[in-house]
């Protein structure tokens, strides 16, 4: 008798899914950081940064896309409706995209609001390991960003910074994670925080988790209110750029101007105003997704 997998963990519970979520997850890490070294092995590369953007490219595309497929199939019998491969507008793409941009200040300011949370003298070691885990995370970072100052580099960077994790962490996070706990608590506003804080919390970064949970957040109510993967892939690949596209044209020469640091200067006018903005775009956008539900239901 041959074993169908197809859909074979559908119609369990919430439970056994999220352990065949975890056990997938970790078999697709392993298995691609193997590939990844082999890889690296065979192509002779060994310089550290170059090293860091092909493990990253590798396991973004191993791990959080190919894994989301696995997941997927194992998980539903209709994979497009499951990770929700739905047409949508280019308008919405758009207005998706430019609310993401203008709410940057915003972010930015939310997430000095959280660096300046300070922990009991008891747990003051614990602060300081983190502080210092996130100073490395972010000269990691920034050793990536300013490695090539070519446009091949940019375009690179682009790629393996902001495509690749664009399209994997929404596959898995609002694709898998948040249809799925949407489908078992039969609960949409549930679904979306429960997997934005997951989002937020897979990241590692603590210093970040409030800003990053709302903009996941965000990105699951993008997800509910198209029913397309395409409108939070494109926000999230928006936010992401955004800043691989400022390391290449402002931080080239020491610049006087850092989007990173906008609305973190003690002008709360610019926190206002892009939460303002923000808001009356993501107001048209909810609002063009709906009437856009509306006509192809009725037609």
């Amino acid at each position: 008798m041959r074993l169908q997998l197809k859909g074979f963990f559908e119609k369990e519970s919430i439970g056994i899914k999220f352990i065949i979520i975890v056990g997938i997850l970790v078999f697709f890490a392993v298995l691609f950081l193997f590939i990844s070294d082999a890889l690296l092995s065979l192509l002779a590369i060994t310089d550290e940064v170059q090293t860091l953007k092909f493990t990253q490219l590798v396991s973004g595309i191993g791990l959080f896309i190919c894994g989301s497929f696995a997941l997927a199939y194992l998980l539903s019998q209709h994979i497009r409706s499951f990770l929700s491969f739905r047409k949508t507008q280019v308008i919405v793409l758009v207005l998706a995209m430019l609310s993401v941009f203008v709410v940057i200040p915003f972010i930015n300011f939310l997430a000095e609001l959280n660096n300046q949370i300070t922990f009991p003298e008891a747990f003051r070691a614990l602060e300081e390991t983190l502080r210092a885990y996130e100073d490395k995370l972010a000269g990691l970072t920034e050793s990536l960003l300013l490695s090539d100052r070519s446009l091949s580099g940019l375009f690179l960077n682009l790629l393996i910074i902001a495509a690749v994790p664009a399209l994997g962490e929404e596959l898995l996070f609002r694709g898998v994670i948040q249809n799925s706990l949407a489908r078992s608590l039969n609960n949409e506003v549930w679904a979306v925080w429960i997997t934005a804080f997951l989002f937020s919390a897979i990241h590692f970064q603590f210093y970040g988790f409030i800003p990053r949970m709302l903009l996941g957040a965000y990105f699951g109510y993008l997800l509910i209110w198209s029913r397309s993967i395409w409108v939070p892939v494109a926000a999230h690949f928006m936010n992401n750029a955004t800043i691989v596209v400022f390391y290449y044209f402002m931080k080239k020469d020491p610049a006087t101007f850092d989007i990173e640091t906008v609305g973190t200067d003690g002008a709360l006018s610019w926190a206002i105003g892009s939460i303002v903005l923000f808001s009356v775009l993501a107001v048209a956008l909810r609002k063009r997704t709906i009437d856009n539900q509306c006509v192809n239901s009725h037609s």
